[in-house]
């Protein structure tokens, strides 16, 4: 005869028994909840079912030249990227340049405006292109992601990219104000490049003539005494400068003073010294979207292009236009 002891306890075991069965159900029918449904490709993006051309205009010679879209992102590649470096980090950034490519060619009209082609090999209008820079490893890179390219809501995605950042990434607001409302998606995300930069891009000084920087903020600004950072943006990077009464944007101030002598607006410090005004910071470039730095230090840890690629660009999806 079992004991009352006994019924209390297997009476326990199946409460507790029922409360873990149910528990497990919940979690599967959790667990089958029907996946997010696809977003639909916008018509500029489905349009490209197969390899295009693109037709580039040669600053040099004023040359116009017409070349499948691959061939042409050997190019770029080649001159955006060091052929050095990692495979993955070099696949990484073909898949940005071809993005890239795609979003200036369909939501900025190219170059068509300034001389009816659809690209320049000048950097500061379209993108950089060298094919005489084109390697073996560019080729490759390439070619093993012909037609991929990312997208965000069915559309290109800017996929901006810069040298090296010094621990995140910039938003789009900080490294380019007037495009902010574009791509508010390009966020800033942790980033390592420096573990493997040059040395004078991990930190620097910049002297700076103080009769220039005057002529740059204006009268405004007075004897430059008291200049000093005002603003800085969600990455730590200096947003806005002041001096007296005048406040001026940093990314002005860098594009005016010169983007390859004052390498990036990661500034630490900006005071006067004698006659100069002194910039002491970290980085090299805008800062935003995918740093190649860090695309290299990513490769080299073991992870892949499509890893980079979505580390940088997050809530972006992957896409195949055409193999």
């Amino acid at each position: 005869m079992i004991s009352k002891r006994k019924i209390t306890i297997l009476m326990v075991l199946l409460v507790i028994s029922a409360f873990i069965f149910s528990i497990s159900g919940c979690q599967q029918q959790a667990a089958k909840k029907p996946p997010a449904k696809p977003v639909k490709m916008a018509s500029e993006v489905k349009k490209y079912s197969k390899e295009p051309g693109i037709s580039l205009y040669r600053t040099a010679t004023g040359a116009k030249q017409q070349l499948k879209m691959e061939e042409y992102l050997k190019g770029v590649l080649a001159a955006e990227m060091n052929s050095k470096f990692p495979m993955e980090a070099l696949k990484a950034q073909a898949i940005v340049a071809r993005t890239m490519t795609l979003a200036l060619l369909e939501y900025e009209n190219g170059t068509r405006g300034k001389y009816g082609t659809d690209a320049s090999d000048n950097h500061l209008e379209f993108q950089q292109y060298d094919e005489k820079k084109i390697t073996d490893n560019i080729s490759r890179a390439v070619d093993e992601t012909k037609g991929q390219v990312i997208t965000y809501q069915g559309k290109f995605v800017y996929t901006m990219f810069h040298s090296l950042s010094k621990d995140k990434t910039a938003s789009m607001a900080e490294g380019f104000p007037k495009l902010a409302t574009k791509a508010s998606y390009l966020v800033p995300v942790s980033t390592n490049g420096i573990k493997y930069a040059p040395a004078k891009y991990r930190s620097w000084t910049v002297k700076v003539p103080r009769w220039e920087i005057k002529n740059l903020m204006g009268s405004k600004a007075g004897n430059l005494d008291d200049i000093s950072v005002s603003k800085r943006g969600p990455s730590g990077r200096a947003t806005e400068v002041s001096a007296g009464s005048a406040t001026v944007k940093a990314v002005d101030l860098r594009q005016q003073i010169g983007p390859d002598r004052l390498y990036s607006t990661v500034w630490s410090s900006v005071k006067p010294e004698g006659n100069y005004i002194v910039f002491k910071g970290s980085g090299w470039g805008h800062g935003v979207g995918m740093e190649q730095w860090g695309a290299y230090t990513m490769a080299k840890e073991g992870k892949n292009a499509r890893q980079i690629v979505e580390h940088y660009f997050p809530n972006t999806v992957w896409t195949q236009l055409y193999k």
